[in-house]
């Protein structure tokens, strides 16, 4: 009798995941070297491109002298509330999408085209209703993050084997419990892949929004520094808004790894 095995293959002693990994470590290396030894060497100019080591510098600096602490707040507040906000909206609205399927039908169409809208022609419009402040910045960091969690939470429980409903459904399970032990647990890798989406674009649409128009920010800070060509400060407030973005990602991944062992149990 033949045998398969799930073993994945091994080549130059390295499985696929740990060659993955080995050459995600020579681009980010590589990367990181350019940044820090082009400037160094002559290639960048100082007042365009400042090694990877003093944009560092400065941003500890900038940190223990509190000057960047009200932009943090500014930015933080405004990216984890569309994010938190497109989290709770999207995803239920993802689970109606799924289930509506003349609902659907009629807004695919819209959905495909939806990132083609200008959000930020509706800035003016948002001002002249909500007044300056968080709030116009908040709704267009919502505005761009939910959409994608909305269709990806639709897509992922659309992609589910009907094998899992049907063995649920052999337990005699109801439909709440098809959804909660089933259909969600099933789509865990569609549903992150949309919330890591959604909390980037929440990030992007709260930096442009205040680069547009605001008192304060880090998307502000590095428009003023850019202005001003205080460079170090740009590259400083930039090395932040990455590393949030980094952070973000790997939180989102850990806790999207954790729960797809557990399903696999």
């Amino acid at each position: 009798m033949s045998t398969v095995s799930t073993r994945l293959p091994v080549v130059g002693g390295l499985t696929r995941g740990q060659r993955v990994r080995v050459a995600q470590t020579l681009l980010v290396g590589s990367l990181l070297a350019t940044v820090e030894f082009a400037p160094r060497l002559g290639l960048i100019g100082p007042t365009t491109l400042i090694p990877l080591s003093e944009m560092v510098g400065e941003l500890v600096r900038l940190l223990v002298s509190g000057e960047l602490t009200p932009h943090i707040v500014q930015t933080f507040s405004a990216v984890f509330g569309a994010f938190a906000l497109a989290a709770v909206t999207g995803l239920p609205a993802g689970v109606v999408l799924w289930r509506v399927d003349r609902l659907k039908r009629v807004l695919d169409p819209y959905l495909l085209i939806y990132y083609a809208v200008p959000f930020f022609a509706f800035y003016p419009l948002l001002i002249s209703v909500m007044g300056l402040g968080i709030l116009p910045i908040l709704t267009i960091a919502w505005g761009f993050s939910v959409v994608i969690m909305v269709t990806n939470t639709a897509s992922g429980l659309a992609e589910i084997p009907e094998v899992y409903v049907q063995a649920g459904r052999d337990m005699n399970l109801t439909d709440w419990q098809l959804l909660r032990y089933v259909y969600l647990p099933a789509s865990v890798p569609y549903v992150f892949t949309g919330l890591k989406l959604g909390f980037i674009y929440a990030l992007i649409g709260t930096i442009a929004s205040e680069f547009i128009l605001a008192e304060s920010g880090l998307g502000w800070l590095i428009s003023y520094d850019y202005n001003n060509f205080d460079v170090r400060g740009m590259y400083a407030a930039m090395l932040l808004v990455v590393l949030l973005a980094l952070a973000v990602n790997a939180t989102l991944t850990a806790v999207e790894r954790r729960l797809y062992r557990r399903v696999r149990r």
